[in-house]
């Protein structure tokens, strides 16, 4: 991993495929990925690319928010991690 990637933190209830991040983070871990891509097996590129598309959706999103609405007090992204059917 990156030494600049930023920490994404384990599930407190001990599950790993549940995570959460820091929304503030969510372009950075983007650029993260982004810069490792053309680096990873072929196999895994799409994924990753579908994974930096919604981090950077969300980074867009809380950005916008917290500049624009005066209520708004969502911080953090929480997220699960799934293996297609089959795996």
């Amino acid at each position: 991993m990156p030494e600049d990637f930023p920490f994404v933190p384990h599930s407190v209830d001990g599950y790993t495929a549940i995570g959460h991040l820091p929304l503030a983070q969510t372009k950075p871990a983007a650029d993260a990925y982004r810069a490792v891509l053309d680096r990873l097996a072929p196999d895994f590129r799409y994924d990753v690319q579908e994974l930096i598309e919604k981090l950077e959706f969300e980074y867009r999103e809380w950005e916008y928010a917290t500049k624009n609405l005066d209520w708004y007090t969502q911080d953090t992204l929480f997220f699960k991690l799934t293996r297609p059917w089959g795996s």
